[in-house]
């Protein structure tokens, strides 16, 4: 997992081409169209943020993720993948499975325009909630094959 700000982000040196190519594009083409070069997935999604306490934990096989909060905010919790509990089978077509995780285990905080979060296979995570307060969010997600 990494959280940073957007601006910071060439600062972190990526082994992985197909993620070095898409920190160029956040860099230099945020809001535009992803240019189709195989190496991403770029998605611009809206939604309001739901309760914490209603959604469960994602992890990903095949994919890396890196959220992009342009418009709102929303609560985000990470876990290492080996933390859940009440794990739902894995679906390899959608490459996901959910689980469960104490707050023990989990750091969270809100994700908010002007920051990312990189959340890689291993990294659990819990988004698209609040604590306390609805929040109507546009947030990018871009899924790089590991």
């Amino acid at each position: 997992m990494i959280y940073d700000k957007i601006t910071n982000m060439p600062q972190y040196a990526f082994r992985n081409p197909r993620l070095a190519s898409c920190v160029a594009d956040i860099m230099t083409n945020l809001q535009g169209e992803a240019e189709d070069n195989g190496d991403f997935a770029k998605n611009t999604i809206s939604f309001e943020t739901v309760f914490k306490a209603e959604k469960r934990f994602e992890a990903h096989r095949k994919y890396i993720d890196i959220h992009i909060v342009l418009e709102g905010r929303e609560y985000v919790e990470v876990t290492h993948a080996d933390n859940l509990t009440n794990v739902t089978g894995y679906d390899s077509e959608r490459d996901i499975l959910f689980g469960d995780a104490a707050a023990p285990a989990t750091f969270g905080g809100y994700l908010q325009a002007g920051y990312f979060l990189v959340c890689f296979p291993e990294d659990a995570h819990l988004v698209g909630t609040h604590e306390a307060e609805v929040s109507q969010v546009t947030k990018i997600v871009y899924k790089i094959a590991v």
